[in-house]
């Protein structure tokens, strides 16, 4: 039992890191088979769920159009993320308007955060389309 406490106090602390280090703005580039776009993702906790879970924006403007979409995710211990757009996604596959997932990596260069992941616009559960997503972490300035 003892070595289970104290476990969970040496985990703990990384995680609560990792979290810290995962919330803010977010810009980089979005790499896919129709081009190449400025991407940003907006991150913030949701504690209206759960200490994990994760609320978060993201933009880009593709072909002159602004796309914005609205997702939730989840940090996991090993510092991989994962969002996908919020709502009902099988009502969103049955409307024909699809929806978004996005998994990334927090890693660090030269000690700055960067989340380092891949994203996927699915039109139903089989099909989708994919990009390459490479951001950096911008803080805001007073």
């Amino acid at each position: 039992m003892r070595a289970i406490v104290i476990t969970c106090l040496l985990v703990m602390p990384l995680y609560v890191l990792a979290q810290d280090n995962i919330i803010g703005f977010w810009q980089g580039k979005m790499k896919s088979t129709a081009g190449n776009y400025i991407f940003t993702l907006r991150i913030k906790p949701d504690y209206a769920e759960n200490a994990k879970q994760l609320s978060a924006v993201a933009m880009h403007n593709r072909n002159g159009v602004n796309e914005v979409i609205e997702l939730i995710g989840t940090l996991y211990s090993d510092n991989s993320v994962y969002f996908r757009e919020k709502g009902d996604l099988q009502k969103r596959v049955d409307d024909g308007s699809g929806f978004s997932c996005l998994q990334f990596l927090l890693k660090f260069n030269r000690g700055e955060p960067e989340l380092d992941g891949h994203w996927q616009a699915y039109r139903d559960f089989k099909r989708y389309r994919k990009g390459r997503l490479l951001l950096q972490r911008h803080l805001a300035k007073a």
